[in-house]
């Protein structure tokens, strides 16, 4: 039996209207030795139609007959895989024509990494391109360090070693945030690694996840943050676990926070790193990096709530001095592209 140099994989529920697009752009593919497997996980609208509809021997249906969601419906698609890579696509994203060969050709000359994601274009829900860029962390200490206040990969991005990712199967009891578990998980054996290059686009869309389970998804990432904080040894309250996700949280200008948020953060941030000089848990420049870029996004939209002079008065009692240094100031003009378009 042939084995292919990469497994494209797209999970699927009810995404009539995208799904076509996403398994289009997997078989457009500028390397063509794929196998695109897209896992059903009991549409009941014209999601199975629209699949059937593809007329390529590459691609290959699972379905489950009833919805077990998401994480069930990942695993029965890493259970499904055949090649040597695998890659993720959700059903209302699209990959880019090189995506597939850039992150095969970045494996196979650093055999350190396991998995490599990338950055990721916008666009509207009907394909229309959308201004902005997400801009991940790129390295693996940066990555490491970001995952403490939120994912640092766009999951459609994400492609690894099959023989790795085959061990790290999604967690059941996360509905939401599975993705982050696992890379957490991930993480703390392996390097992991980031591309500045826009190697998908993200359908932004009423439907998303991230908008539907907006409250599970603050509670889910409460409970994956625990462990992390018990490494660095903090004895944190439950408010502080509560701002804490938040201050990693992309829509903080739209959270229920008060006048003591800034301060709270600013402190809870010299604590973070003051825990991590004694536990050496995180790389203290990469740590240093993000949390200056954190505070300085709370700094932002803490602004309406407060008043542009108080959060720039907030922002001057802890200047963010690591971002200025000239190997992050690239890095940060482009990730300051995510949060300039709404």
């Amino acid at each position: 039996m042939h084995i292919p140099t990469v497994s494209i994989l797209i999970p699927t529920f009810n995404r009539a209207h995208y799904v076509g697009d996403a398994i289009a752009s997997a078989l457009q593919q500028t390397l063509t030795d794929t196998e695109v497997i897209v896992v059903d996980d009991g549409s009941s609208d014209r999601t199975p139609e629209i699949i059937a509809a593809f007329d390529d021997p590459r691609l290959r249906l699972v379905r489950h007959e009833i919805n077990r969601g998401i994480p069930e419906t990942r695993n029965t698609a890493l259970a499904a895989a055949r090649g040597q890579y695998i890659a993720w696509l959700d059903s209302d994203d699209i990959a880019r024509p090189t995506r597939i060969r850039k992150q095969v050709d970045f494996l196979r000359d650093n055999p350190t990494i396991a998995m490599v994601g990338s950055a990721a274009g916008k666009m509207n829900a009907d394909g229309t391109p959308k201004k902005g860029t997400r801009m991940p962390p790129l390295s693996p200490p940066m990555i490491a360090a970001w995952l403490l206040f939120r994912s640092a990969f766009q999951q459609s991005s994400i492609m690894g070693r099959a023989e790795i990712l085959k061990s790290y199967r999604y967690d059941p009891r996360y509905r939401v945030c599975e993705d982050v578990d696992m890379f957490v998980r991930l993480q703390h054996d392996h390097r992991l690694a980031n591309l500045p290059e826009i190697l998908i686009d993200r359908r932004m869309h009423p439907d998303q996840t991230v908008r539907q389970f907006r409250s599970e998804i603050l509670t889910s990432r409460e409970t994956l943050i625990a462990p992390t904080l018990a490494a660095l040894r903090i004895d944190a309250t439950r408010t502080d676990v509560e701002r804490h996700v938040l201050l990693g949280f992309a829509d903080l200008r739209d959270a229920d926070v008060d006048t003591q948020f800034l301060p709270w953060a600013r402190d809870w941030l010299s604590r973070l790193r003051r825990a991590n000089d004694a536990t050496h848990v995180f790389d203290p420049g990469a740590l240093d990096t993000a949390s200056d870029y954190f505070w300085l996004l709370a700094c932002r939209a803490m602004a309406p709530k407060i008043g542009r002079a108080q959060a720039i008065r907030a922002f001057t009692t802890r200047l963010p001095t690591s971002l200025l240094g000239p190997d992050v100031r690239g890095w940060v003009k482009d990730a300051w592209r995510t949060y300039a378009y709404r």
